[in-house]
């Protein structure tokens, strides 16, 4: 899709890299919530805690985020060589980011959908208004990461270390919303049988 829409016009739309780990937000926090809704009444039926499960669903969620990352990343450099490499790196509006800045952000908002998936799919078992709160919470995550985008940009053009305040507010907000998932998780009623 990528090369197609690059070939079809006079402008690149952006690097791979851009367009890869755009699609790779959406893809884990789809891979979340089956996994939660897919999994864990096996889990428990099969005899692991929830805290087992838990931890075996986050781990799933770095170790797919840091390969995706991983092959994004080498698909985009021999993309670099080729006439589809795009005319710039960047689909936001994440300008003053260097590179390498550009990569931890994508990283670290894989990961913060992963935790939303995670979130909106526990608590669904724990009933309807639950669920559709951890939804309501899902939708301010995504205005956070919005905001937290304009305010990469503001500090990346401030030219400083300033940047890594925008990181930390998404790391923050990827730790709470962890902690509310193991919180819901861990209180999670199975019906066995």
């Amino acid at each position: 899709m990528y090369i197609i829409s690059n070939i079809f016009t006079s402008e690149g739309l952006s690097s791979f890299f851009g367009f890869g780990m755009t699609a790779n937000r959406t893809y884990l926090f789809v891979l979340a919530i089956l996994s939660v809704l897919m999994f864990i009444e096996w889990a428990l039926n099969m005899g692991i805690s929830r805290k087992t499960f838990y931890k075996s669903l986050m781990i799933t969620g770095l170790i797919t985020a840091v390969f995706v990352t991983a092959i994004v990343g080498i698909i985009t450099f021999v993309l670099s060589f080729t006439p589809f490499a795009g005319d710039y790196l960047l689909v936001e509006d994440l300008r003053f980011l260097t590179e390498f800045e550009y990569l931890i952000f994508h990283f670290i908002s894989g990961l913060l959908f992963w935790a939303l998936g995670v979130l909106i799919a526990a608590a669904f078992y724990r009933g309807f208004w639950a669920g559709m709160l951890s939804i309501l919470s899902g939708i301010v995550a995504l205005v956070i990461l919005i905001f937290n985008e304009q305010l990469l940009n503001y500090f990346g053009a401030m030219g400083s270390m300033t940047v890594y305040i925008g990181f930390a507010l998404l790391i923050a907000l990827t730790l709470i919303y962890s902690w509310i998932g193991y919180r819901v998780i861990k209180n999670i009623p199975i019906k066995f049988g």
